[in-house]
């Protein structure tokens, strides 16, 4: 009842905007209101409004997103440019420094394996028998001479020919325990089967060959052997 008594109070004059008894409080509550254009940009409030007054470029009306989204490639664009003419400029301004600047050297793991694929020489053989899983021949040695012969597949190994195999075949020739000479500095000996309990020991066969001469034969999985022990390697398969 009240908004249809004020509403019939309200004059055309009031709610006209090219009118000079303007009232805008009036036209915004009023049915009789008409919008003179239509298509009047829509802005959210009074400043920017006046902003787009004064930089028509700047400010955007809230139906024109187009051009905002336009404006803002525009200006992304515009700073890569900037960014690859500012790095054009710095490379040719620093050329001729370029040698000067000492670059870091690139830090790169060195351990056995890296080492082992540099080896070259009597080495590198050494390298293509881990690679192609030979079998190997290595002559062993100890204090006053040839221990023995290793059959065996090679792993790994180093400069020093310190070598680690794998599915090794053991042989050895011992004299007979009536002609053996046991150093003294060797002690007592332990009581037979105490090793087996840390560690399993590996069958050893023996055969006699004359003049108190034994063969030894043992099969060990994997062993460890020193440079120093090694006489001689020959590839057996290839």
């Amino acid at each position: 009842m009240t908004d249809s008594s004020s509403d019939s109070s309200t004059s055309e004059s009031e709610v006209s905007a090219c009118s000079s008894s303007f009232n805008p409080i009036k036209a915004l509550y009023s049915n009789k209101t008409k919008v003179p254009v239509k298509t009047a940009p829509l802005y959210e409030n009074i400043n920017q409004f006046e902003a787009a007054l004064n930089k028509s470029n700047e400010v955007f009306a809230v139906e024109q997103s187009e051009l905002v989204k336009k404006r803002e490639e525009e200006k992304e664009r515009k700073r890569i440019e900037d960014e690859n003419k500012l790095r054009q400029k710095n490379q040719q301004r620093f050329a001729q420094y370029a040698g000067m600047v000492q670059t870091s050297r690139e830090f790169r793991t060195r351990n056995l394996l890296t080492r082992m694929d540099a080896m070259e020489g009597p080495l590198g053989v050494l390298r293509e028998c881990v690679d192609k899983r030979l079998r190997l021949k290595i002559i062993t040695r100890h204090g006053t001479g040839i221990r023995g012969v290793l059959h065996a597949t090679l792993v790994a190994f180093d400069k020093q020919w310190n070598m680690a195999l794998s599915d090794i075949l053991e042989v050895w020739k011992r004299k007979g325990h009536r002609k053996r000479k046991v150093p003294p500095g060797l002690g007592t000996p332990v009581e037979k089967g105490t090793a087996a309990t840390i560690s399993s020991v590996p069958a050893v066969t023996e055969t006699p060959l004359g003049k108190g001469v034994w063969e030894c034969t043992r099969y060990i999985p994997q062993m460890m052997v020193r440079g120093e022990h090694v006489v001689l390697v020959n590839v057996v398969e290839r």
